[in-house]
Parts: C-alpha cells; structure tokens; sequence
C-alpha cells in the first residue's frame, strides 16, 4: 500500500487527538500507534495476512485493532524503549 493511501486510511479510522500512527521497519506492514506519553503498540500484518483477506481489509482490520488500544489506554513501552507488537497472521 502506498502512502498516501495509507495516511487516507489512518485519517478515516479517527484516532483520538495526540495519538501518532506510523509504519516502521519489519516483515510485511507494521503499523505503531504512540501517545506522545511513552505509551505504544505495533501490529504487524503478515503478507500472508495481505494476501489472504486483501491488502485494503486487512489494513483496515489492523488499524482497527489499533484505535481499539488506543481508545482503551496504550501499553507502556518496555524498559528497553520497544513496544508490545501483535501480528496479523493469515489462517
């Protein structure tokens, strides 16, 4: 998914003011979402996954998952600065 694409989907999913969501390194598309506050969660999405349920659901469903964390109080980043990461696997 290009970009664009992707920043017109994270508008679209209405995360709360504050919270950031951008992709980092990693297999397939993993998507961080932060608070600013040292709070965080990634959920990677495994090309399996992309290519199982296609591209645009599958991101849609991960960046659900994300506003869900978010919504409900992020996890605090762990001592060493990473983040807890769920995967999106396809069956």
């Amino acid at each position: 998914m290009d970009e664009t694409t992707l920043r017109h989907q994270v508008a679209l999913t209405g995360f709360a003011p504050g919270v950031q969501v951008q992709q980092v390194p990693g297999p397939g598309l993993v998507l961080r979402a932060t608070d600013g506050a040292g709070r965080g969660l990634e959920v990677q999405l495994t090309d399996e996954a992309a290519r199982l349920y296609g591209e645009g659901p599958a991101v849609s469903v991960t960046l659900d998952r994300l506003k869900q964390a978010a919504d409900a109080g992020l996890p605090e980043a762990r001592p060493d600065g990473t983040f807890e990461r769920l995967v999106f696997v396809g069956d």
